[in-house]
């Protein structure tokens, strides 16, 4: 009896021991599935957002025609029915409405562009920030080491800015800041503004005497008819005189423009965001994949 009772005990153990390893093995299994199958539903979704991207670059080429640019931004639609559990959404947003913050620095002498400088500091002060951090951006591209604050050198790129989100490296800068700012700001295009596209604080920081009720005047106006070409912007009630201060540093027609192109595949997203300039054969100026 006491053999037998030791033998189904051992029995009973082995079973155990077995159904673990079983569910071990199972549940292993079930990881390894669904790691693959999210790796394959990644990959897929890459490569349609690849895709977007194409489609955003064959739509900037029927821009490029166009006299003038009027939407700051829009949403592509996508025909093609692309399967069960796949999303493909297209975003392209106008750079050209915003500042172009290298543009306080001149790129061959160095030097600092007054006017740009000028502009840029107008638009903090419109945004409630700090203006003086526009002395510390200076600094932070412009190639000497003479700072225009205590400290404002120290670190320094000396180099124009790759991406706006370099801002976050400087001093002074931080989340709650550019969150206001990151909106009107580029790093990219040929430092014109868009008049038809810019937002208020944009035109309002594109010269002293530009003032909110003047800006407002410009985006009522637009919004009847759009400006043809930079000249334009005189036939705005009160824009006479400081229209023509700011010929030079304007346009009606954008050719810098940021793509985002999302796609998702079962539940599993890839982002590829790019920034492209539509007069030079859709040359990429930034890409990247999320």
């Amino acid at each position: 009896m006491r053999e037998t009772g030791s033998a189904l005990i051992i029995t009973v153990l082995l079973v155990t021991i077995l159904a673990a390893l079983v569910t071990e093995f199972a549940y292993e299994v079930y990881i390894d599935t669904t790691a693959l199958s999210n790796y394959e539903n990644a990959q897929k979704a890459s490569f349609i957002a690849k895709s977007g991207q194409t489609i955003s670059s064959k739509y900037l080429a029927e821009v490029k025609k166009m006299k003038y640019t009027y939407a700051d931004s829009l949403e592509l639609p996508v025909d093609k029915d692309l399967g069960t559990g796949v999303i493909l959404t297209i975003k392209l947003e106008d750079e050209n409405a915003k500042f172009n913050i290298n543009s306080i620095i001149y790129a061959q002498s160095g030097k600092e562009n007054e006017k740009a400088f000028s502009s840029l500091k107008k638009l903090f002060e419109y945004l409630k920030i700090n203006p003086n951090l526009a002395l510390v951006i200076a600094d932070w591209m412009d190639p000497n080491s003479e700072p225009r604050l205590p400290g404002s050198e120290d670190n320094a790129k000396n180099a124009p800015l790759w991406s706006i989100n370099e801002l976050m490296l400087i001093k002074g800068i931080d989340k709650d800041v550019f969150n206001k700012i990151s909106p009107y700001i580029t790093a990219y295009g040929n430092n014109l503004i868009n008049i038809n596209t810019a937002k208020l604080p944009v035109l309002v920081s594109l010269h002293e005497d530009m003032t909110e009720t003047l800006a407002n005047s410009v985006i009522a106006y637009r919004e009847i008819a759009s400006f043809e070409n930079p000249a334009d912007i005189v036939k705005v009630s009160g824009m006479e005189s400081t229209g023509m201060l700011i010929q030079g540093r304007i346009t009606a027609k954008s050719q810098s423009f940021r793509i985002a192109a999302r796609a998702t595949v079962n539940e599993i997203t890839r982002i590829i965001e790019s920034v492209v300039d539509s007069d030079a054969s859709m040359k990429i100026e930034y890409w990247r994949e999320i």
